[in-house]
């Protein structure tokens, strides 16, 4: 094949008001030059200049933008020189990536139809149509949403890769013989491969057949050729497809593991020509069986996180085999071997560089389309039965060779025409089995017979990830997902799981140094400085990520200790920035860590192989602890019969320690004489995994202390002095305490919810309440049952024992729980429910008992007129 690169400078002409047609465009010669390609209207300056908002609203922080936004036809022009070695040749013109349309004259006549696609090359075939010479090459590019798709999907949204108008990727003028191989599917088995071979000729009569051959050779993983065959063929028309088999010895399966790689090697020959390709591929086989997952007859199971289509530096997604193995590198480095690509298809790069790394791959088409959130459903333009038929078909036929490509579900989250879904499953999958198929991502459905796995965060009605039963999941690491692999015939993941808000780091604005404007962020950042918090981000982005890693590693052992469970898809490991800045990834939106947890610390949980345990998280030092220990295992080679080593450490003090193949331990807790949190780890082969236990030691009775309940009881000690705890129910118009923080974003789905606590561990009240400086289980009562009181007017060094992480909406200081001096009067305000009977709530009010009732209780501030300072009700 011979190539012309047509990258690099083009003249342009915009269209605002789409007239360019009317106008006959394609006659004139522009006069705008300095368009480069591959590029976008906004990477070449052309568009609305986008401004920073001057406030916090959501619109505002709905997603970054573009710095210059382009939504129109816009025209492309370059004069090109045709060689004299294209006569008589097959000539195509190659545009990698489009969105969403384009149009093509030749020396102002127009070449074909105009080509709509989103997922695949646009490729014009000009055969015939050109000469040796000069030519005048006029594109329109059409950005604009022709296939009503809405503003949802990935593939197509504002809160993703945005609407960029352009051309990315190669941009090339292919020619090759008329005699050439057109396509080339590889289709493994247990024995080899059969192949699916796609030639043209000069055939054009059905009299007029010719003879010809394919010889093919395939070169193992190691470098070793193995033997050429032969295939005669005749030929019977101008594009046909042959099927040849060839079987293949001592079969190197591709993995996660083992991510080995065949060459095939195919010449045509016909006329004496010979057209050469070679094609890679992975001897990989996927089945669905008895509701498991098979890869290459053993099962695996999937720990996977989301791609959306977000590329801050350009806006649209990247061609560059270089980023994509980056990415794909750090996804494995916390253990994970699946992304799914959330209602898009990637570029083929995408696809290179996780066949080379070993990655399971799931796509979609750009299809996100129920009323819940869009203006329409699926199936109500006629042109979602077309197009997206269309397209899947194409999706396979461009990717299907890449063993990475592992399973395809039609789009997400996905309402209204399901036969139109079940018709586009039936049918891809009749064309192409080399992959697993659903009908949609997410929605619990009857499993229709085209289906092999469901992916949902119900199923048959029971959840699968553990944002509705967070109080089921509090109580010990026990809860699994068993009742749903019982009730569903095919493998289950499960959908989207975490979503749990990380403060934003709004330093991330310094990273934007690209095509995209980042005004969420500085939006955010304004009312920061505005509510006095800016000084605190780093704690509110290390105390929400903390809380966030932790609700993480519990999300994901539920799904480890499913047996048989297909696997899970966080949301996600990197931040989502759309849909009103969704910073709910252990990773920025650049791939770059948080600081919340190491890659190491975080395989503990979540690596093809995880010791697990089950037991309750909170203890009396009258009970026994006596939980029991699982090992999911789906590494290259199963631990037969494990052995666990299991420490019990008391703060760094061993306090007990076996090794053991009886996957239960009984432990007395009568020897701990002081409340505390041990750490529990257990190593299986190097493997470890670890968790906290809280143990609840009888407190001393405290002396009676005054309660502060009303306003009025309030005022007097403000008058008389002396001490006391000053209970929710003077606070004067209190936030609600909650331990899960906010879900997803707190403008996307309106919530006042938090997103974290910072605790002062080292605060005298806390001698006999075990805790770290960011809140475990043991806080989850107490937290979701407070009261918080705003503490903005006590100056930005004040310090309370509990400080409350707002959300970015809110930017509210606020504490539960914290002291001031008032003239004489000694107040610990309390937001907390005293009265409840859990073990935790009990303890808390013993300690706070005791503090208020010592010597140490010393409030450093001190506050001239109550009132004043903090909000209580008169």
């Amino acid at each position: 094949m011979k190539i012309i690169d047509l990258s690099g400078n083009w003249s342009y002409q915009t269209d605002y008001d789409d007239i360019g047609i009317q106008k006959e465009y394609y006659k004139d010669t522009f006069e705008l030059g300095g368009f480069m390609l591959p590029g976008s209207a906004c990477e070449n300056g052309i568009g609305k200049k986008r401004e920073y908002y001057d406030k916090l609203t959501k619109e505002a922080v709905r997603a970054p933008r573009e710095k210059y936004e382009y939504a129109a036809p816009l025209w492309l022009q370059r004069e090109i020189e045709i060689p004299k070695e294209f006569e008589g040749k097959t000539i195509r013109l190659f545009l990698e990536r489009v969105n969403i349309a384009s149009e093509l004259w030749i020396d102002g006549e127009k070449t074909g139809r105009q080509i709509i696609e989103l997922s695949a090359p646009h490729i014009y075939n000009l055969t015939d149509k050109l000469t040796p010479g000069k030519h005048m090459f006029t594109l329109r590019i059409d950005n604009r949403n022709l296939l009503n798709l809405d503003t949802m999907a990935s593939g197509y949204s504002v809160d993703t890769q945005g609407y960029w108008n352009g051309i990315v990727g190669r941009v090339e003028l292919q020619a090759e013989n008329i005699f050439h191989m057109e396509s080339i599917q590889v289709y493994p088995d247990e024995k080899g491969i059969n192949v699916k071979i796609t030639e043209t000729s000069d055939v054009f009569s059905p009299f007029g057949h010719k003879n010809g051959a394919i010889e093919m050779c395939v070169t193992a993983p190691d470098g070793k050729r193995l033997d050429t065959k032969r295939f005669d063929i005749s030929l019977y028309n101008s594009k046909q497809v042959d099927y040849v088999r060839y079987d293949i010895d001592d079969i190197k399966y591709w993995s996660e593991f083992t991510p080995v790689l065949y060459t095939l090697d195919v010449r045509y020959i016909c006329d004496g020509v010979q057209d050469e390709k070679s094609v890679k591929f992975g001897m990989r086989i996927i089945k669905s069986k008895d509701k498991l997952l098979l890869l290459n007859g053993r099962q695996i199971a999937l720990r996977g996180t989301i791609d959306c289509a977000i590329y801050p530096l350009t806006g649209y997604p990247p061609t560059d085999l270089e980023i994509w193995r980056r990415n794909f590198l750090i996804v494995k480095g916390y253990g994970l071997n699946h992304v799914r690509f959330h209602a898009w298809c990637p570029p083929e790069a995408a696809f290179t560089a996780a066949d080379e790394l070993g990655l399971y791959l799931s796509v979609e088409m750009p299809m996100w389309l129920n009323r819940d959130v869009c203006a329409l459903e699926l199936g109500e333009d006629s042109i979602h039965r077309s197009y997206f038929m269309q397209e899947a078909i194409t999706i396979s036929k461009t990717y299907g060779n890449h063993p990475s490509f592992m399973m395809f579900s039609n789009g997400n989250e996905n309402m209204g025409d399901f036969d139109l879904l079940n018709d586009i499953t039936t049918c891809v999958k009749a064309y192409d089995n080399r992959r697993l198929y659903t009908l949609t991502s997410n929605f619990d459905h009857p499993v229709m017979p085209c289906e092999d796995y469901l992916c949902a965060y119900e199923a048959g009605g029971t959840p699968v990830r553990i944002q509705n039963i967070q109080e089921e999941a509090a109580k010990s690491t026990c809860l699994d997902y068993s009742m749903a692999v019982k009730n569903i015939p095919v493998p289950m993941i499960s959908f989207e799981v975490g979503q749990y808000c990380v403060y934003p780091d709004v330093r991330i604005i310094e990273k934007y140094t690209g095509n995209m404007l980042p005004v969420n962020f500085h939006s955010i950042k304004e009312e920061m400085m505005k509510k006095g918090v800016y000084h605190k981000l780093a704690d509110y982005i290390m105390a929400s990520g903390d809380l966030a890693v932790k609700l993480y590693k519990e999300d994901m052992e539920a799904a480890l200790r499913t047996k048989n469970f297909g696997g899970f898809e966080l949301l996600s490991l990197c931040d989502y920035t759309g849909q009103s800045t969704a910073t709910i990834g252990i990773l920025d939106v650049f791939f770059d860590s948080k600081g919340l947890i190491e890659p190491a610390a975080f395989r503990q949980f979540c690596n093809s192989v995880v010791p697990l345990l089950k037991a309750k998280r909170i203890y009396r030092t009258d009970e026994t602890f006596e939980p029991e220990f699982d090992l999911y295992d789906f590494g290259e080679k199963k631990i037969q019969n494990p052995e666990y080593d299991i420490k019990i450490y008391n703060k760094e003090e061993l306090f007990y320690q076996c090794k053991t193949k009886d996957p239960k331990i009984c432990v007395e807790l009568n020897t701990i004489i002081k409340s505390t949190q041990l750490r529990v780890t257990v190593d299986v082969q190097g493997y470890q995994n670890q968790w906290r236990v809280f143990v609840f030691a009888p407190c001393e009775e405290c002396e009676e202390v005054c309660y502060i309940r009303t306003p009025e009881a309030l005022k007097k000690i403000l008058e008389t002095g002396g001490r006391g705890i000053v209970t929710k129910e003077c606070f004067d118009n209190p936030m609600d305490g909650s331990f899960i923080p906010v879900f997803w974003s707190p403008v996307h789905f309106p919530s006042q919810k938090p997103c974290g606590a910072i605790i002062d561990d080292t605060h005298p009240i806390f001698k006999d309440f075990p805790t770290e400086k960011y809140p475990d289980y043991q806080w989850k009562t107490l937290l979701d049952h407070s009261k918080n009181m705003e503490i903005s007017l006590l100056g930005r060094d004040f310090k309370p024992m509990v400080e409350i992480v707002p959300n970015f909406m809110d930017n509210t200081p606020s504490s539960p729980l914290f002291e001031l001096q008032a003239g004489s009067a000694k107040l610990l305000f309390c937001g907390f429910d005293l009265e409840r009977d859990d073990i935790a709530s009990r303890q808390l009010k013993q300690c706070i008992c005791q503090y208020v009732s010592s010597n140490l209780f010393m409030p450093e501030t001190k506050v001239h007129n109550l009132y004043d300072a903090v909000k209580v009700k008169k």
